[in-house]
């Protein structure tokens, strides 16, 4: 039983990832650097409390790093859903801005 969901706004944000490191390196690195960030949601789903809160950035949001990457999302009744990914280099409260959602 699946007990996460991907929001639209992190479907989006997973592509342009993957666009971003195919162009710079390689299809093999980028589809395993999406595999990898994938991967934390099934964590996140089973583990719900394993992030941090982020209330600062949005209430009742939390966040999991994946690599060089922060998973934003919340609780859901049953598991999680993920809200956003973003490189943690960037302003994590611009990206929130600046993304539609």
């Amino acid at each position: 039983m699946k007990r996460y969901r991907v929001s639209k706004e992190a479907e989006n944000d997973l592509d342009e990832i993957f666009a971003y490191w195919v162009e710079r390196a390689s299809l093999d690195i980028a589809d395993r650097l999406i595999d990898a960030i994938v991967d934390r949601f099934w964590l996140l789903g089973e583990y719900p409390e394993s992030g941090r809160e982020c209330d600062g950035i949005r209430p009742g949001t939390r966040c999991f790093p994946a690599g060089k990457y922060l998973i934003y999302y919340r609780r859901m009744r049953r598991g999680v859903e993920i809200v956003h990914v973003f490189r943690g280099a960037r302003d994590q409260r611009k990206a929130w801005k600046d993304s539609p959602g």
